[in-house]
């Protein structure tokens, strides 16, 4: 798809357990923070931190190792397609 944004086939997301003054932006990948548009403008919404004064966090909610972290695939109708641990490459490339 000549011309097209680098998320306008897969979307991706992150959600990191620090709260957001913790987080560089100025450390993050480009594909978080892609030109987007006419005037090139930084998307900064694909980045996301929990709210740690709100009580339990994502992390907690969904029982997720803090250690290993995890890969949601979702569709675009919404719904959990595939829960995967970071590094399941084969899994999620036989998903696909």
């Amino acid at each position: 798809m000549a011309g097209a944004g680098i998320d306008s086939f897969i979307d991706l997301r992150a959600i990191f357990q620090q709260d957001h003054r913790a987080l560089s932006l100025d450390a993050m990948p480009a594909l978080l923070k892609p030109a987007k548009g006419r005037y090139g403008l930084t998307d900064y919404e694909k980045m996301f931190c929990p709210d740690l004064t709100a009580g339990p966090d994502i992390f907690d909610l969904r029982g997720i190792d803090r250690e290993r972290g995890c890969l949601v695939v979702v569709r675009p109708d919404q719904y959990v397609a595939h829960v995967l641990p970071l590094d399941a490459y084969d899994a999620l490339g036989g998903y696909f």
